[in-house]
């Protein structure tokens, strides 16, 4: 919460939701403007300010660093009581650095050595051109990071340092192929296997007699070299994140770490490192970026980073605001939307489902747009001469409401754990990545199926194999590559008493991306499913619009189509030929279900009743009663949270009108109390009707 004060904004203890954006991008906005810039943001509930900290800017000779305007900017948000995100760009690399050094620059594939990029929005040099594999780099990026933790240890007004934007590789071309990369890769080769016979055993290559002899793939396909090249890249930038973490918190203990990714582990663990359950564990708060593009994709990424994050604090670090200048007539259809500007409807949606999810802040890409570059005017809240516009008014109202007195308990409640665990297996996707070369099959699987449970009013959670043991129901979408070790749990996990659901061509691979030459399913899961395979068809595009006849009627499946024929399970639905196409059984203590296609993919392409109706059945498979139930409407959709003393509802209306929506409660309610909404009836003990305006959120104390 914010209070005025005569003089400047003092911040309040109590717990709340943070509104703030990127604000210096060096060298803009002009110092001129700062200080009414300031006292506007704090005028309108924004709370915080990140500011980019390029190497480049700052480091301008050897052992010579310019903190001027970064001082002056940390002193106006302490006297506005903005807090400070310190953005540290050590990817900006000084020319001085780059010329020096150019042994060390990134290597593509065919061995050429790659110049600085200059990225869409960095205006203080060039990028993502030098391979943290060399040592002088390290040493390089290292004395920066120092530098700035000494000169802002323990100084007022700084939240943290922020060490890492959107962590990934940002594209496959992002790996180096030089020879200090090839390196590190034989020795984590050697660390793995031990000796090259059991190398050669696993990668069924037999000529190797010296470690020095591998070379880091160059090729996309379901090989065991391919796989390890993977793993090792991710492994490398864990490693080397956590290298910039330690320099910082060596040279100033008194301030947070954060860094943010993308949220889209659903598809870019294999592509390029995307994988935010790994980075989310390194700092005190982790964060996402995410382009608004509908109710799945936002929830979606929200209810991604909150399982990767665990107990941890998140933030939606980045979100959206005006259009790019930035035209092109072969931008894709999420691309094109990207770049429209943000209508105030936009803003709302987004913000309320980030929050809805579980994030404790807002944080935009700018507050005036940018003002050079091929992103000129993007993504700003206020207009470019820092004016404000119908965006930051709507950001003004949501900030005062997030801040206001009648809203204070809700941010000690948290969202409820979801019914359902959606299981992402990083080996099925990076299987994907290798037979497709790329992983949009696996992304929609995961994709189709968490919709599917939400326009159920269900609330499906995205967890990996650690996170299995949470949950009495797993949900698998395109388990096609399963290792060995994964296997044995998910065995145990059944027989001890949880219910899984898997999609078709079940552990058809393991971990190397050998196909299992024994029945369909296996390693013992021909048991737990009850059923062996009768015959399969692995042509995706045959399958694309596949149709099974459940017992909810027929749903919508695709890319691969596997047949059973039973051994003590029990036939739940059939192809159209007559095959068996679903299977159910008992398994221990625990129940099993087996589809032989992908009905999450179905649900992404072809969105139906049926298949949604499909979907919530699974829930009684488990004995599982939902908590609430919202009438089948696929404009709106359902959140719980809870803490010790109070339950919440979170109902978000997506559609162009007000809407009266009715939810059914599975507990009995007692005085429910409107905190956000045009109008709250309570019909029974369990039951209340609610009044959303267009584009907007419903929040009621149950």
């Amino acid at each position: 919460m914010i209070l005025l004060n005569e003089r400047k904004h003092i911040m309040s203890t109590e717990k709340t939701i943070d509104f703030g954006a990127v604000y210096f991008r060096y060298s803009a906005p002009a110092e001129q403007d700062w200080e009414k810039d300031y006292k506007k943001a704090a005028e309108d509930g924004i709370t915080h300010f990140r500011h980019w900290f390029p190497w480049a800017a700052i480091e301008t000779s050897p052992g010579v660093f310019n903190w001027e305007p970064y001082d002056k900017l940390i002193a106006l948000g302490n006297k506005y009581g903005i807090k400070t995100v310190i953005a540290e760009m050590s990817t900006i690399i000084p020319d001085w650095f780059f010329a020096e050094n150019q042994d060390a620059r990134i290597c593509d594939k065919d061995g050429h050595k790659k110049f600085n990029k200059m990225n869409d929005s960095s205006m203080a040099g060039g990028t993502h051109s030098m391979c943290m594999d060399h040592k002088q780099v390290r040493d390089g990026v290292a004395g920066f990071l120092q530098a700035m933790g000494e000169h802002y240890r323990g100084v007022d007004g700084i939240l943290g340092y922020d060490v890492w934007n959107e962590c990934s590789l940002y594209s496959p071309e992002g790996l180096c192929y030089c020879d200090a990369t090839e390196k590190e890769f034989q020795e984590w080769l050697k660390n793995k296997y031990g000796t090259l016979d059991k190398l050669h055993s696993v990668w069924c290559r037999h000529s190797y007699t010296d470690w020095s002899q591998i070379r880091l793939p160059r090729m996309i396909g379901p090989h065991p070299e391919f796989f390890d090249m993977i793993r090792f890249q991710n492994d490398q930038q864990e490693r080397w994140f956590q290298f910039r973490i330690n320099v910082l918190r060596q040279a100033d203990s008194t301030h947070k770490i954060i860094a943010h990714g993308n949220a889209k582990a659903h598809s870019d663990i294999a592509t390029c490192c995307g994988d935010d359950w790994r980075y989310a564990k390194h700092p005190d708060i982790f964060g996402y970026t995410l382009w608004y593009e509908n109710k799945c994709s936002a929830l979606m990424g929200g209810d991604m980073i909150r399982s990767a994050s665990g107990d941890k604090e998140f933030w939606r670090a980045e979100a959206i605001g005006d259009a790019t200048w930035e035209n092109r007539s072969d931008k894709t259809e999420a691309e094109t939307r990207k770049d429209e500007m943000a209508s105030p409807d936009n803003i709302r949606m987004d913000a309320l489902m980030s929050i809805g999810t579980g994030a404790t802040a807002f944080i935009n890409p700018r507050y005036r747009g940018l003002n050079e570059g091929r992103l000129f005017q993007a993504y700003g809240w206020y207009a470019p001469n820092g004016e404000r516009t119908v965006r930051s008014e709507e950001v003004r109202k949501l900030a005062a409401w997030c801040h206001d007195e009648t809203t204070r308990q809700l941010w000690k409640a948290k969202p409820v754990k979801g019914q359902v665990g959606l299981l992402l297996l990083e080996d099925s996707q990076a299987l994907c990545y290798s037979l497709f070369e790329d992983t949009n099959i696996y992304a929609d699987c995961l994709k189709g199926s968490y919709q599917a449970f939400v326009d159920s009013g269900i609330q499906a959670d995205i967890i990996r194999m650690a996170q299995i043991d949470n949950y009495d129901m797993i949900y698998i979408p395109y388990p096609v590559g399963i290792s060995d070790r994964d296997m044995k749990k998910l065995m145990n996990w059944t027989k001890e008493g949880g219910t899984l659901v898997s999609e078709g061509c079940f552990g058809y691979f393991n971990d190397t991306g050998h196909a299992i030459e024994t029945m369909q399913p296996n390693r013992g899961f021909e048991e737990v499913f009850g059923c062996v395979q009768s015959s399969v068809h692995l042509g995706p595009d045959a399958n694309k619009n596949l149709a099974i006849d459940s017992v909810q009627g027929r749903i919508c499946a695709g890319v691969y189509r596997q047949a059973f024929q039973l051994t003590q399970g029990k036939a739940e639905g059939y192809y159209s030929n007559g095959e068996i196409a679903i299977v159910s059984s008992n398994y221990g203590n625990g129940k099993a279900m087996i589809v032989g296609s992908m009905p999450g993919y179905g649900y992404q392409h072809h969105a139906n009743e049926v298949s949604r109706r499909w979907f919530s059945s699974l829930l009684r498979l488990a004995g599982i009663q939902p908590r609430a139930y919202v009438p089948y409407n696929q404009e709106v959709t359902l959140r719980l949270w809870e803490n010790n003393e109070e339950k919440y509802a979170w109902i978000y209306n997506f559609s162009d009108m007000e809407q009266s929506i009715e939810i059914v409660f599975s507990e009995e309610i007692k005085n429910p109390v409107l905190l956000r909404g045009t109008d709250l009836k309570q019909t029974e003990n369990n039951s209340v009707i609610v009044r959303i305006s267009h584009k907007d959120a419903a929040v009621v104390r149950i």
